[in-house]
């Protein structure tokens, strides 16, 4: 594949690059409107401070992502993200941490944590508050 591409800013307008790979790119500040990256991949890539609306990911894997440990294998924190009117349903977070994440004005029907149901959780909750 001939690299084709020279520095500089680029319009790709109605354009097939399909199977395209980008090595070394940057592409801060770059605008992507009715793209499809279906089935792409990405290694390595910085999204802080993306804004991404309007997206399908159904069947996307998110892994690995956060700083990169150090030598001892521990991650710094890094800045919070925010995840917001998403449809999450049926999926599984596996080894996440989720230490002072907050849950606002979701649908959490069959939720559970380690097996157990989130909204007994709940229930139980209120219950020993009153």
């Amino acid at each position: 594949m001939e690299t084709t591409l020279k520095c500089g800013k680029h319009l790709a307008e109605h354009a097939d690059l399909s199977g395209s790979q980008f090595h070394d790119v940057n592409l801060g500040g770059a605008n992507f409107n009715n793209v499809n990256l279906s089935k792409a991949r990405f290694h390595n890539i910085n999204l802080s401070d993306v804004t991404i609306t309007a997206a399908q990911i159904g069947g996307a894997k998110f892994k690995h992502i956060g700083p990169p440990p150090d030598k001892d294998g521990r991650q710094e924190r890094q800045r919070p993200a925010t995840f917001e009117e998403m449809m999450l349903c049926d999926s599984t977070f596996r080894k996440v941490d989720m230490s002072n994440v907050r849950i606002v004005e979701c649908n959490i029907d069959g939720m559970t944590i380690d097996g157990i149901q989130v909204a007994y959780m709940m229930a139980a909750y209120r219950e020993r508050r009153k």
